[in-house]
């Protein structure tokens, strides 16, 4: 059985923002008819007791402002209610229900039943009905120094009544629709991260048994060329099986991070780091795979600090693996910027670009799930999950001159 929570939520809080502001509207109405219906239309209003019921409503509206998510879950009623018990008591000093402002009571009925659950819509509309009956009988009457006037003046007032009805029915339900819409779009967006996630999770459980797999076929290798380089061989030859040597340790090596990495949640493996030895690293790394590797860097803030891991370092590596073989021939140039709680780098290639259609499909979320699982698909996919994770972002540009920029925004670390 589900249990309905006690505490509003955040959307509960929208609504009592958007009534708070819809009841300066109606304060300022009260006021308009207290000061101005004498002098301009000579209609005789109590004014004290109607400026009470407008301070006293203003003061209420400024409380209602402190609302927090620690309200019960029926403030949002509560508020409905008081503008309820305020146009009453306004309307009773000002004709009950021979004023036509009384339709300015369906309205709030309109703004309850889009907020509020059945139940509590049906119980403010019957208070909303007991309310207007018992104005019917119960009201100080208006002063007219006209009574000839009264017919012109109540259909004056019924077009005012409906403006003003059309005005706030429009403008609560497109503050609404403008809400919900951005809801929406916050789930689209939360159900595409976890419908990455469980594509890159499997990816992960599958690279993890491969390693395992592979572990046994490199360690045969290791041992045949170290037994070949204990024999008489030519010097190189000798040169040749170290190398092999050293790229099945580094085989190796990337094997057992796949396998420790598979399954295992990532922030364990999160570490504060300079931003310059860290990507001094990198660089480091990736050159053990690619000696020619050609890198020019430029950096505003080696010293700024972030937080990164494996999965970051792999994606980095990646995207400067990509641009490194997009031109062979030039260097990958490299430059860091620090914009207050940002970082951002920038990978740039002289190679032949990408198309503008391809451009815009690496930089639209809701393509990124359909990449192809194989090629660069894969590879952007990690990398695109890696530095999200971490609160980054990745965006393709087109280089001037030719080329691609490759951009990673990552936050600084906190001091």
């Amino acid at each position: 059985m589900s249990v309905e929570p006690t505490a509003p939520t955040t959307r509960h809080l929208g609504h009592i923002a958007r009534l708070v502001s819809l009841r300066w509207l109606s304060i300022g109405v009260m006021l308009a008819i207290a000061l101005g219906a004498e002098p301009l239309f000579g209609i005789r209003v109590p004014l004290v007791p109607v400026l009470i019921v407008s301070a006293a409503l203003g003061a209420w509206n400024l409380l209602a402002r402190r609302a927090t998510l620690e309200n019960g879950r029926w403030h949002v009623l509560l508020e409905l209610l008081i503008d309820l018990a305020a146009w009453t008591s306004f309307l009773y000093l000002t004709g009950g229900a021979t004023n036509p402002l009384i339709s300015l009571l369906l309205p709030l009925i309109a703004v309850g039943a889009a907020v509020l659950p059945a139940a509590q819509t049906w119980l403010l509309s019957l208070l909303a009905v007991g309310a207007y009956t018992w104005l019917w009988n119960h009201h100080l009457p208006l002063g007219l120094q006209d009574p000839a006037q009264a017919v012109h003046w109540h259909l004056a007032g019924m077009w005012v009544t409906f403006a003003l009805s059309a005005a706030v029915v429009t403008w609560y339900v497109s503050r609404m629709t403008q809400a919900m819409r951005l809801r929406d779009q916050a789930l689209a967006e939360a159900r595409e991260k976890r419908l990455r996630s469980e594509r890159i999770l499997a990816m992960a459980n599958l690279a993890a048994g491969a390693a395992h797999e592979m572990g046994t076929p490199l360690a045969t290798m290791k041992l045949l060329v170290d037994g070949l380089r204990s024999g008489d061989n030519p010097a190189q030859a000798d040169e040749d099986l170290a190398l092999m040597s050293q790229q099945i340790g580094h085989c190796r090596e990337i094997l057992t991070r796949l396998a420790e990495a598979g399954g295992r949640p990532r922030p364990e493996s999160a570490r504060r780091t300079a931003l310059g030895p860290w990507l001094d690293a990198l660089i480091n790394t990736l050159r053990t795979q690619r000696p020619d590797l050609r890198v020019s860097r430029t950096q505003a803030d080696a010293t700024a600090d972030l937080i990164a891991d494996t999965a970051l370092d792999q994606a980095m590596r990646n995207l400067i693996n990509n641009a490194a073989s997009a031109a062979p021939d030039t260097p990958v140039d490299i430059s860091t910027t620090c914009h207050g709680e940002l970082l951002q780098v920038r990978i740039a290639d002289r190679g032949a670009g990408m198309p503008a259609a391809v451009l815009a499909t690496l930089n639209a979320p809701e393509s990124r799930r359909h990449l192809p699982s194989e090629g660069l698909g894969i590879g952007l996919m990690l990398s695109i999950s890696a530095i999200e994770q971490l609160g980054g972002s990745l965006e393709y540009t087109p280089r001037h001159g030719g080329g691609t920029i490759a951009t990673v925004t990552l936050p600084t670390a906190s001091p």
